[in-house]
């Protein structure tokens, strides 16, 4: 057996990105559970052609043993996130490996490293795509269980990879299930259902660009203390948010207002998982015809991915009216639970508002870090 080979890969190169691009797929195809990637979503963000992966920097590397690629991984500065959260922190995403090839991926994630320090980086984050709301974190438990749109599955054996390495589980992430025949469900829903102390509105389609605006100055002013954010421009939501417009029912986003002025925020999404597998990687018409119809018909699952409220307002009780709302929609669909995702463990505030909702928790993705010396 012949040592690992590392091959830096240059995103400029079409045949070369479109090899570390299709790589995971082609490695995780015998995992039913696996979800793919969009393929141009991912090309535009490893060649800078999104207004989020402009404040970013990337090194692909892929690892080859005996001829057959068994790995990738980017290694990723976030300039925006240094500047507003960790100075010296960078990132390796978009990994992927096969089992059983721990040589390839210590070598390979051993050169990403280096490649990292090489430009000023001293702690690195891992596994995550340059920081929310790119994807993010190891699936630690339930393998046997569908993610979670847009949660993704990943096999148990990249812990193993990744912990080999001397990187630390540093951010615990939690998912809760909200029972809706709960008594703590029913109890909140009784007390917060008809709550009228703040205006409480859906998203306008016809004014969506304005709306997203406003949902990316409200998410800067209430997450301003989750690790993983850093602020988002208008122009960045508005690209993030734009794909939704045209699958996501009003009822899923809401915004509070007082005297028109926006206090608070709360959206979900649902489940796409099992579109997004059929997919392949690929949107194409046929693609987006089965997107539109699958998101606007009766979907069996959905969750709130984000809620928040200005400082004036927290403690009176707004959160849980939103939230009480937006779950009233899906309680009008059929469904008997939604989510509520997902959540840093060491926010005790919201772990503190999802059992207040009745919301079961269980800790389900890592992240993890790693000073470089």
């Amino acid at each position: 057996m012949h040592a690992p080979l590392i091959t830096p890969i240059n995103p400029a190169n079409k045949s070369d990105l479109k090899r570390f691009v299709s790589l995971e797929r082609e490695l995780m195809k015998s995992y039913p559970l696996y979800v793919s990637e969009i393929d141009d979503d991912v090309r535009k963000m490893l060649t800078r052609k999104t207004a989020m992966a402009s404040n970013m920097e990337f090194g692909l590397f892929i690892a080859t043993e005996n001829g057959v690629d068994v790995a990738r991984c980017a290694a990723i500065i976030n300039k925006k996130y240094q500047a507003q959260k960790q100075a010296g922190a960078g990132f390796i995403g978009f990994f992927a490996a096969a089992e059983n090839c721990e040589p390839a991926v210590t070598a390979m994630i051993t050169e990403a490293e280096q490649w990292l320090k090489e430009r000023g980086v001293t702690k690195v984050i891992a596994p995550a795509n340059g920081g929310a709301p790119n994807s993010l974190g190891l699936l630690v438990t339930a393998f046997d269980e569908e993610p979670m749109f847009p949660t993704v599955w990943t096999p148990p054996y990249y812990k193993a990879y990744i912990e080999k390495l001397h990187y630390r589980p540093a951010y615990p992430l939690w998912i809760y299930d909200v029972d809706f025949a709960s008594d703590q469900y029913k109890t909140t829903k009784e007390r917060f259902e008809h709550y009228d102390q703040v205006a409480i509105r859906t998203v306008a389609k016809k004014n969506w660009n304005r709306d997203i605006a406003i949902l990316a100055d409200l998410i800067n002013e209430c997450f301003v203390d989750e690790w993983e954010f850093a602020k988002l421009s208008h122009t960045e939501a508005i690209e993030f948010f734009g794909p939704m417009k045209d699958i996501l029912a009003p009822q899923q986003m809401l915004f509070a207002e007082v005297d028109g002025k926006p206090v608070g925020f709360c959206f979900a999404l649902p489940d796409l998982t099992s579109l997004f597998r059929s997919f392949k990687g690929k949107i194409g018409l046929g693609a987006i015809f089965k997107l539109l119809t699958g998101a606007a018909g009766k979907f069996t699952r959905a969750g709130i991915l984000g809620i928040g409220v200005t400082k004036a307002y927290r403690g009176k009780g707004l959160s849980k009216a939103m939230a009480i709302q937006l779950y009233g929609y899906h309680e009008s669909l059929g469904l008997k639970r939604s989510l509520y995702y997902p959540v840093n463990e060491i926010n005790h505030e919201s772990r503190g508002f999802a059992a207040s909702l009745g919301g079961n928790g269980r800790m389900m993705y890592m992240v993890y870090d790693k000073v470089l010396e």
